[in-house]
């Protein structure tokens, strides 16, 4: 490990103890964890100077370009970071920018009525959408003694299809734990040395129609996959240091989502998913009557709704509307019940997760013009094994 390598890694362990979560996963040496926790937080001061030094460090390091620039990107955040906590708080947009290299933009609304209509077309009748919607999800509950075996089944079959295309490590390993009280819907805890536990949180009832789709964002071949990679051949193998820890609040997140996100489509395709989900997946779940078809194309319908959290995270942090205002706007444009709307605004008031919530739908679009047609696994292998920032995928896809 270079003098680089070991300043970015106690930088992002001393900035955790002042934003807990901002090291998603750490798997480096066991003594820089052990001296970032001994004692009391490094001032803030000395964070800030310790950033710029690092990264005043890395212009003549003399690294190939795309690892300068991954770690140019990955340290303009951290220093971003510094200066929020400090007291030179960035505007919302700046704040996503400065830590994601993306930039949020309000979604045009008739993009959530298009949607609405075509949800409307797959479920007639005569009561509000929300209401039929609603109650097409509650057909989808899984019982609590079946969350366990469809999510397993789930998750062995995602990891078949995504073995036989990509180079995982042969010890990797997922295992999944029921929890509660957490902001989000499942999370992908990477625990090293090729190993993840996956979180479902049950606040809301797991639906049937979400097991594939998530242990494949998760997991196979998504988070799990990408993080076990990049282990093995970027730190293991090549020694770049950088790749021992995950940060939150980084460009890498908006190539992380937009992975998870397209994972199934790289996996499965439709005909394959159609039958997996009709001949497996429902029957195991005691839902065999539902018409999988009829959800495929409502799943497909829902991601005209991809924009709805974006716009309101833009309400509530940028624009200053109320809390009560912006759950009132997720139920109408995302279709979503108060129940379901207040859990994901509990997710856009996080202060670890509010300007997160972009790297869903602007990291699958990113990445989107790179899965289509005949170079689309080769095109995911490259970014499961590379330190690919969002700029270096914008001059990929030109």
């Amino acid at each position: 490990m270079d003098e680089i390598g070991q300043s970015y890694l106690t930088l992002a362990l001393d900035l955790d103890r002042h934003v807990p979560g901002l090291v998603d996963a750490y798997f480096g040496p066991a003594e820089l964890q052990a001296a970032a926790q001994t004692g009391e937080p490094r001032p803030l001061a000395e964070l800030a100077d310790r950033a710029r030094q690092l990264q005043a460090a890395l212009k003549p390091a003399g690294y190939d370009p795309q690892r300068q620039d991954f770690l140019e990107r990955q340290v303009a955040a951290l220093v971003a970071l510094v200066g929020n906590l400090e007291g030179d708080r960035l505007g919302f947009v700046e704040e996503v920018e400065r830590f994601f290299d993306i930039t949020p933009e309000m979604v045009d609304e008739a993009e959530f009525e298009a949607a609405h209509a075509e949800i409307d077309r797959l479920l007639p009748g005569t009561g509000p959408l929300v209401e039929r919607l609603a109650a097409w999800r509650k057909g989808l509950e899984l019982d609590a003694d079946r969350i366990e075996p469809v999510f397993e089944l789930a998750r062995r079959e995602t990891r078949r299809r995504a073995r036989l295309l990509f180079d995982l490590p042969p010890e990797e390993e997922v295992t999944l734990e029921i929890v509660q009280d957490q902001p989000w819907s499942a999370y992908n805890w990477y625990l090293g040395d090729y190993r993840s536990r996956i979180d479902l949180n049950t606040d809301l009832p797991l639906h049937v129609s979400a097991a594939v789709p998530l242990l494949a964002h998760e997991a196979y071949a998504g988070h799990h996959t990408e993080h076990a990679v990049k282990e093995q051949r970027l730190y293991r193998e090549q020694g770049r240091a950088e790749h021992a820890v995950q940060l939150i609040l980084a460009p890498e997140c908006v190539i992380s989502e937009g992975i998870g996100d397209s994972a199934q489509d790289v996996i499965f395709d439709r005909a394959e998913l159609l039958a997996f989900l009709r001949d497996e997946v429902y029957p195991l779940a005691g839902l065999g009557h539902v018409d999988v078809e009829v959800q495929m194309a409502l799943s497909r319908a829902a991601e005209g709704l991809r924009g709805v959290g974006g716009n309101a995270a833009l309400l509530l942090h940028r624009d200053g509307r109320s809390p009560d205002e912006v759950q009132g706007y997720l139920e109408r444009y995302g279709l979503r019940t108060p129940k379901e709307a207040a859990q994901s605004l509990k997710f856009l008031q996080n202060p670890l997760f509010r300007s997160y919530i972009f790297n869903y739908a602007l990291g699958k679009a990113l990445l989107a013009p790179l899965l289509e047609g005949p170079d689309a696994v080769a095109n995911f292998r490259r970014l499961l094994s590379e330190p690919l920032t969002p700029a270096q995928v914008r001059r990929w896809v030109k």
